[in-house]
């Protein structure tokens, strides 16, 4: 059930979002340009071999390193020249949803679950200098898997994070990655834990590696763990007032 406060909030949130802001085109225009420039830098590999094939997982391990930093360094943390990532994600984000009430309502309510087309933008813009680089470093088509792997994982980081708020999960709970992501980020927002544990939001790579996991598993454990929730660590403090378990979870 959801609190007086976060409706409240919810309620005033929702109305300084601008009028003629559209959820749908929103999601549109980051998929329309992430998708645009994973196409492009596909296109221009050209006869890779297995080492350079190799740099996307690699890139795959780094964005979910840098996913994690993100998270827990300047999402969570009031950096100098980064206040307005603070802002948006602890103080908006994690008051328009809670672990008590997670869930999005319409697709006005994109606004605060997906980042704005202009961060995906800078992303590609680091992963092309880093593209560059090494292109310059090794060969043209490294620098093109780092660009085309970097805007895959954005893409994949937007997609599971629209999955952890939405309401149905009927079809979601039976998907791997997709379930232990949910629950993983579900309990993140779960305002005892939210500022040190959880912050991965693709796949809990990074948490499980720093020790930032609240689960007591190995890394494979981790990554298929779906809703289970035997093995959450002994340690963890109890929900603050107002919190309760994810109606999804119940049962689980």
């Amino acid at each position: 059930m959801m609190s007086p406060r976060q409706a409240e909030f919810r309620a005033a949130y929702r109305a300084q979002i601008a009028p003629a802001y559209h959820g749908v085109i929103h999601v549109a225009l980051i998929y329309l340009i992430g998708g645009a420039a994973l196409w492009y830098a596909a296109c221009q590999i050209r006869n890779a071999t297995l080492a350079q094939w190799l740099v996307a997982p690699a890139v795959v391990i780094l964005a979910n390193l840098f996913e994690w930093l993100l998270h827990a360094q300047v999402m969570h943390r009031p950096r100098p020249g980064l206040m307005g990532i603070y802002n948006r994600h602890t103080l908006a984000h994690h008051q328009f949803f809670t672990q008590d009430a997670p869930y999005h309502d319409t697709t006005r309510d994109y606004r605060i679950v997906f980042f704005p087309p202009y961060a995906l933008i800078a992303f590609l813009v680091m992963a092309a200098v880093l593209g560059s680089i090494l292109a310059l470093l090794w060969s043209a088509n490294a620098g093109w898997f780092v660009v085309c792997t970097a805007a895959g994982m954005y893409m994949n980081y937007e997609f599971f994070h629209w999955c952890c708020h939405v309401r149905d999960d009927r079809v979601l709970r039976r998907v791997p990655f997709v379930n232990t992501i949910r629950r993983h980020h579900i309990a993140h927002h779960n305002t005892a834990i939210m500022m040190h544990r959880n912050m991965n939001l693709t796949y809990p790579f990074a948490d499980w590696l720093f020790g930032t996991s609240d689960l007591n598993r190995g890394l494979l454990g981790h990554l298929f763990n779906g809703y289970d929730t035997r093995f959450i660590r002994a340690e963890m403090p109890k929900p603050r007032p107002g919190d309760r378990p994810a109606p999804a979870m119940a049962g689980e």
